[in-house]
């Protein structure tokens, strides 16, 4: 008669597996992490990096973000310095960098992280002569998907941008041009921005 029994594994065949299994899932972490810095480093990337250390809870959380935003920012740096290098950096190129949204005490903050309302900008040579930069506003839509942007000009003193994304939203809403530009790229989030800055006015 034949024995069909199979042969229970050893001790170290278990030990042999549960080592490729975990070097597999060391190499995906790493995969993960690097893709994550490199998102970080484009300008959508870094403004939903940051937003997500904003409002993240959780302290490991929070330094974990703060590595991939940081590390983002300095891949971003250094593709920066490179493009300096070969000559293919433009007069409105820069180093890259977020703009913090604002005191969550404050009413449009909250509505701007609601409607997820992002900012960027880049301090160029030209902003330091102009006390100028440009802000490209991101809008994530609901989808969490599509993407909507828009560029305008707020003060910056030297091309040092010390305004938080409330404020900047919150001034360039009182000059009736840029307020046109700004309820269509907001189209339905114009009208809870719209009351949120009426709250905070009233405080």
């Amino acid at each position: 008669m034949t024995d069909t029994m199979t042969q229970e594994p050893t001790r170290e065949e278990l030990l042999r597996e549960l080592g490729k299994v975990q070097s597999k899932l060391e190499k995906a972490r790493r995969r993960r992490d690097a893709d994550a810095i490199a998102y970080a480093s484009t300008p959508d990337g870094a403004a939903e990096t940051f937003r997500r250390y904003e409002l993240a809870r959780d302290d490991r959380e929070r330094k974990e973000l703060k590595t991939t935003y940081l590390s983002g920012l300095a891949m971003a740096g250094e593709e920066y310095e490179e493009r300096l290098r070969r000559g293919n950096a433009g007069d409105n190129d820069g180093p890259l960098a977020v703009i913090p949204v604002g005191s969550f005490r404050d009413p449009l903050t909250k509505a701007l992280v609601e409607q997820r309302i992002m900012g960027t900008f880049r301090t160029t040579a030209a902003s330091v002569d102009s006390n100028t930069v440009t802000v490209t506003l991101l809008r994530l839509l609901p989808d969490q998907q599509t993407r909507k942007r828009l560029r305008l000009d707020t003060t910056a003193e030297l091309g040092v941008l010390t305004a938080d994304l409330t404020e900047i939203i919150a001034t360039a809403w009182t000059d009736p041009a840029t307020r046109k530009r700004l309820t269509a790229f907001l189209d339905d989030a114009a009208a809870p921005i719209d009351t949120a800055i009426a709250q905070r006015d009233q405080r």
